[in-house]
């Protein structure tokens, strides 16, 4: 997000009292480029690290392999699914590969996408949960006609048909392959003697489904022989993984991919051969998920980090005190959150809204909603007149000038941090893999959607790039992690 109004401009409907506290306030959330700098520096220095030992303390990177080879020749589909973090809403597509110039290329079309919302008793339950999955795997087949699409393979039960399914889930997750003991031909995922275990690593959000140390693929594959579906699972990986994997596909030169949503997370892609583009495809292409949300876990990226009173009273109230609190700078889930503090906070001064006015929803934590923001900054109007509106709307509170320019300055200096901190993290990033040609970051999500969004985070990014770097930007489509897992689900 970006700041569309000068923050240290005067507003004459304010106060004396009410100005000096705010221009305070706006002066806490500025962050200078040294400070940008120094966090840049320390994200480099721990990503690799990480990247070198794994070390549990810094950013714990695990790689996912870039599929190299689709299995589906003369055209077919497969399914994607992604899991959000809270487990509230399940997303399935269906991807038509498509072969074109004789077979020496492959593209690819969304054919179907449905979102189903679990109920609250499905989420108390892990097993209940992913019974609820298998649920929505059949009823999307069933809705759009799949079954005559299914590829065939060999079992040792006789000849089995399938649809190739790639999930993508929003948590961190530890992936490894180990035997299988079982004749099923299903619980065959990669080959005839193995099987894909991935277990939760994590589990920080504020609202998030506890799956903690659970294997989603054998809870999921469970669920779905169970249902007798015609489905394999083929692949299960990060979301943000799966959108590098959908925007690589896109663009060959495609070595970033973040996504601006409820979290915040990067991967990047790491080449064991040769760095250029034409080799992107290569077979040990690797797609390394960072988790950059956590950074901040170690003392010496924590005082990298341009900590306010607010953040420290956000962290400190969190389910996860200490954990994410990079993520909790930047992501959707918590700039509203920050925003309402610092309302509250000017309330409980009697520098904001009548002492009678009604208090109660804007008391409630994370009641003010991050999508308010953009409308907020985006009022061009000489009175604010929708800032008033949301106000009186959402919260049953009636605002003078002075009360919307207030609101106004806090939601602009929030954004504003978090813009610039986003686009540092950007740069070291791609700072970390040192790109020897043209090099494309790929964004997604909500916050990064609108256009002065999009370019603040850009600029910053840019501002700390200066060896004259060719870089690319680009935002991907909706549901691209969609993408990525069917994508995922047809390597060989």
């Amino acid at each position: 997000m970006v700041a569309t109004h000068s923050n240290n401009s005067k507003h004459p409907a304010l106060s004396k009292a009410q100005q000096e506290l705010l221009d305070q306030t706006v002066l806490a959330f500025a962050v200078c480029d040294g400070d940008l700098a120094r966090m840049l520096n320390q994200m480099v220095a721990e990503l690799k690290e990480s990247e070198l030992s794994n070390a549990a303390a810094g950013l714990p990177v695990t790689g996912a392999r870039i599929p190299n080879a689709y299995s589906i020749t003369g055209g077919g589909s497969a399914l994607g699914m992604a899991i959000d973090a809270s487990g509230k809403r399940i997303r399935i597509s269906s991807t038509r590969f498509i072969e074109t110039d004789g077979g020496k290329q492959t593209t690819s079309e969304s054919v179907a996408t449905q979102v189903f919302i679990p109920s609250a008793r499905a989420r108390e339950n892990v097993s209940e949960f992913f019974k609820f999955v298998a649920f929505c795997i059949r009823e999307f087949i069933n809705n759009h006609g799949l079954l005559a699409e299914k590829s065939t393979t060999k079992g040792v039960n006789g000849e089995l048909e399938f649809l190739p399914l790639g999930v993508s889930i929003g948590l961190p997750i530890s992936t490894a392959v180990e035997e299988s003991r079982s004749l099923l031909s299903q619980d065959k995922i990669f080959s005839d003697k193995t099987r894909l275990c991935c277990n939760v690593a994590e589990v920080s959000k504020e609202d998030s489904l506890d799956l903690r140390n659970s294997d989603v693929a054998r809870y999921l594959h469970d669920a779905i022989l169970c249902n007798h579906l015609p489905v394999r699972i083929a692949s299960v990986a990060n979301n943000v993984v799966n959108s590098l994997v959908a925007a690589q596909f896109n663009d060959k030169t495609t070595r970033v991919a973040a996504g601006f949503n409820h979290g915040v997370n990067a991967a990047y892609l790491k080449r064991t051969s040769n760095d250029s583009a034409e080799d992107a495809s290569d077979s040990s292409d690797v797609a390394i998920n960072t988790e950059i949300g956590r950074f901040g876990s170690t003392e010496a990226a924590l005082s990298t980090l341009p900590l306010t009173m607010w953040d420290n009273r956000i962290d400190r109230e969190s389910k996860h005190p200490g954990m994410h609190r990079f993520e909790k700078l930047v992501a959707d889930q918590y700039l509203g959150e920050i925003v309402r503090n610092l309302i509250t906070d000017f309330m409980d001064r009697q520098l904001l809204f009548s002492t009678s006015c009604e208090a109660t929803k804007i008391s409630d934590p994370y009641s003010f909603h991050t999508a308010y923001m953009a409308p907020i900054m985006e009022d061009a109007s000489l009175d604010l007149t929708s800032v008033g509106n949301l106000f009186a709307t959402e919260f049953g509170i009636a605002t003078d000038l002075g009360d919307r320019q207030i609101i106004r300055t806090f939601c602009d200096c929030v954004a504003s941090r978090a813009s610039r901190l986003s686009g540092a993290m950007l740069a070291a990033l791609v700072c970390h893999i040192k790109p020897s040609g043209c090099c494309t970051v790929a964004l997604s999500g909500a916050l990064i959607n609108s256009e002065p969004v999009f370019s603040s985070t850009v600029k910053a990014m840019c501002k700390h790039l200066k060896d004259g770097k060719e870089i690319g930007v680009r935002i991907l489509p909706g549901h691209s992690d969609l993408q990525g897992a069917a994508l995922s689900a047809t390597r060989s």
